[in-house]
């Protein structure tokens, strides 16, 4: 003989209205979890947004900016660097080709030092 579970539509169907009636009691209680959830997501991609992408574009920033000032100290530099060859050939032509004239340029080599704040580290 075999077995048959059967159950009615109406059990269901009264099932299916006290969860219908359950909800509609606490929707202020599901509204408040949703907005929780909303409000929790958007403050978690901010902290992101500000932890990882704003700080390292901000650091990138400034380790570019500080290149930039090592590339025109050492454009300055190549500048003086120039004047001295152009200088010390003068020279060496002063000397050694014209013996008539031995007029003498003097050569005062100047210093180019890098400022003590510029470093060129990514640190954290």
């Amino acid at each position: 003989m075999k077995k048959f579970a059967f159950i009615s539509t109406n059990t269901i169907k009264e099932y299916y209205n006290f969860l219908l009636n359950k909800e509609k009691a606490n929707r202020y209680i599901s509204d408040l979890i949703k907005i929780s959830l909303i409000v929790l997501f958007v403050l978690v991609c901010g902290f992101v947004y500000f932890r990882y992408i704003s700080l390292s574009s901000t650091q990138w920033y400034w380790l570019r900016r500080a290149n930039s000032d090592l590339s025109a100290l050492n454009f300055q530099y190549e500048i003086v660097k120039t004047e001295i060859l152009e200088k010390n050939q003068q020279n060496w032509a002063n000397m050694y080709w014209n013996s008539q004239t031995k007029t003498i340029i003097e050569v005062n080599p100047e210093l180019v030092e890098l400022p003590k704040k510029s470093e060129l580290t990514y640190s954290k």
